[in-house]
C-alpha cells in the first residue's frame, strides 16, 4: 500500500512573508509566491518514488480567487495534478478536508511549516523549517530545514517514513 505524503503550500513549497491580511487578500499574492527549490526537488524526488502517492494540501483564504491561483502556482511549479491538490477554507483543519479521501489514516504525513497544524494532524507531521519559522520551540517531532539540499530533504523524510 502505497504511502500518502502531503505537502502544504505556503511556506513550505513557495516562500512566505510575514505580511498583512490586507496583501493577502489582495489579487496577484498566491501566484506570486517564488518556489522554494529545495522542497519542491525533494517532492519531486519522492513523486519518482512507486511506494508514494503525493498530494498537495493547502489552506485557502475566502477572497475568491486563492484556489485558483494556488492551482495555476502548482501546475508551474510542481506538476502535481489538479486531482491530487487538495484545498481546505483557511481556519479549517487540514484533516477535516481529507474525509472525501477517506479521512487521514495514522501513517498519513503532513509536511507543512507551521506547527499549528502538525499537532491537530492525526497522522505523522514533519516541521519544515523556513528561517522565519521555529522561533518558540513548540514543535517537538520529526522536522526538515529548507536549507537542505532538496536530495538530503528526501532521504531524511524517506527515513522518517521508514521509521514509523
Amino acid at each position: 500500500m502505497k504511502r500518502r505524503i502531503y505537502f502544504d503550500m505556503d511556506g513550505t513549497l513557495s516562500k512566505w512573508e510575514n505580511t498583512s491580511i490586507e496583501i493577502v487578500a489582495r489579487p496577484g499574492f498566491f501566484i506570486s509566491r517564488s518556489p522554494v527549490s529545495t522542497v519542491i526537488g525533494a517532492l519531486k524526488l519522492l513523486l519518482d518514488e512507486p511506494s508514494y502517492d503525493i498530494y498537495i494540501l493547502s489552506s485557502v483564504y475566502p477572497n475568491g480567487y486563492a484556489e485558483a491561483e494556488k492551482r495555476e502556482w502548482n501546475r508551474k511549479h510542481t506538476g502535481i495534478p489538479e486531482e491530487k491538490q487538495i484545498y481546505v477554507s483557511y481556519g479549517t483543519p487540514k484533516a477535516q478536508a481529507l474525509s472525501d479521501f477517506g479521512g487521514v489514516k495514522s501513517n498519513d504525513i503532513l509536511i507543512d511549516d507551521f506547527s499549528f497544524n502538525l499537532k491537530e494532524w492525526p497522522g505523522i507531521g514533519i516541521k519544515l523549517y523556513n528561517g522565519i519559522n521555529g522561533t518558540k520551540g513548540s514543535w517537538q517531532g520529526f522536522c526538515i530545514h529548507s536549507n537542505m539540499n532538496s536530495g538530503s530533504m528526501a532521504t531524511q523524510i524517506k527515513a522518517i517514513i521508514d521509521n514509523t
